[in-house]
């Protein structure tokens, strides 16, 4: 690890923070929406909590307010999260509802508050399952309101500030993908707690790095969560961890906490192993990272010059395979299985079906989560026997 003169400050634990993993190449950095900014993506280690870290870009709000629009296209647009040969395609609004539901026992007319909302789909669903439910919405940007109109009238919102009468109101509080992109969790996870009654539930979902290591080199996801990180944001909240599940959700920690007193003890051996652990894979990720472009460029000068690429995958993995390339021009096109995708383009270049790969294209780079690539490209039939050498990150 290296040690830079000016430390920064944890976000979770407020200690300082000198340990750089990671710094990306060429004075570009790649947001979670695939959009290329100028600066560089650096990744600082917190060694007292085991929370990674990155630096916030110098015009954050005005990026929430105009520039970040998740799945804004339409009503229906979202991502999907798998699909099955026999059980078909689950989209992540679907499996969200879901895992809510088989986590929670909400009791009839839970007040439920969807804090850092965005478009706020899987309240939506919830509620049209749930009647019941008092759903509220509350996020840092207005840009969503169109989406909340359709299921919610405006005195169930908010943007911006909380309203001072939510304080102790709500049985239950959700944040779906949003405390990454926090650069002061914890003043936010303490405000999220007083808008808890007492004995109430805080039900997140965040990123989990170790199984989605896209994660790691976005730069407007500020916060790259461990379990001992979580641990230490929670506690400090006044938040009893009921259970962090790295398994519910692929790639991501699904955290259930409610407003009690903490017992956690961040002095505990066990604390510290796990802390240790988390640090040490932080380190071999960075360090894959680190090396990830190297392996892009070495694959492009195998090639014959010229000859037309196409990525698999219309994310940060398929868009960080572009910036890697040493003549991205050559780049036709992405491929993407999501119909919500095929049609649209990302930094310029069209995303179509695997079935829609043009003839001329001479090799493939698969854009794609490592743990689950081979598996995935071996899944679709439009793929197999091409001719053609593929590339993959792991």
């Amino acid at each position: 690890m290296t040690a830079v003169p000016t430390p920064h400050t944890c976000h979770v634990c407020a200690s300082p923070v000198s340990d750089l993993l990671y710094e990306s190449e060429a004075g570009q950095s790649l947001t979670s929406l695939c959009q290329v900014r100028e600066g560089r993506t650096q990744v600082y280690a917190c060694r007292a909590c085991g929370h990674l870290q990155t630096p916030e870009m110098p015009d954050a709000a005005a990026y929430y307010e105009s520039d970040y629009g998740i799945l804004v296209n339409s009503e229906e647009e979202d991502q999907i999260y798998d699909m099955h040969p026999v059980h078909g395609t689950t989209y992540r609004t679907q499996h969200q509802a879901r895992t809510l539901l088989a986590k929670l026992d909400l009791p009839a007319g839970a007040r439920v508050l969807d804090y850092g909302c965005a478009k706020s789909s899987t309240m939506k669903l919830l509620a049209e399952q749930r009647p019941d439910l008092q759903p509220h919405l509350f996020d840092v940007s207005a840009r969503y309101q169109p989406f909340w109109s359709r299921f919610l009238t405006p005195e169930r919102w908010a943007v911006h500030e909380v309203p001072t009468h939510w304080q102790g109101h709500f049985d239950v509080v959700t944040s779906f993908f949003s405390l990454e992109h926090m650069v002061q969790p914890r003043q936010s996870i303490q405000q999220i707690a007083q808008l808890i009654r007492p004995g109430g539930t805080f039900y997140a979902i965040v990123p989990n790095v170790l199984t989605n290591v896209s994660d790691f080199i976005v730069l407007d996801h500020v916060n790259h969560f461990s379990v001992p990180s979580l641990q230490v944001l929670l506690a400090d909240a006044g938040l009893e961890v009921v259970d962090i599940d790295d398994q519910a959700h692929r790639g991501a920690f699904v955290v259930v906490a409610r407003r009690a007193a903490p017992t956690f003890d961040r002095q505990s051996p066990v604390h510290h192993r796990a802390m240790a652990e988390v640090l040490d894979r932080f380190q071999t990720i960075g360090a894959f990272w680190q090396k990830a472009s190297q392996k892009v460029r070495a694959f492009e000068q195998g090639l014959t010059a010229d000859q037309p690429l196409a990525i698999y995958g219309a994310g940060v993995y398929g868009a960080f395979l572009v910036s890697c390339l040493q003549h991205p021009q050559r780049v036709r096109c992405h491929l993407d299985q999501n119909p919500f995708l095929q049609g649209q383009q990302v930094n310029g270049r069209p995303i179509v079906a695997p079935a829609d790969l043009p003839r001329d294209v001479a090799a493939l780079l698969v854009g794609l989560n490592p743990a689950h690539a081979r598996r995935i490209i071996s899944d679709v039939p439009a793929l197999q026997g091409l001719g053609i050498p593929f590339f993959f990150l792991d």
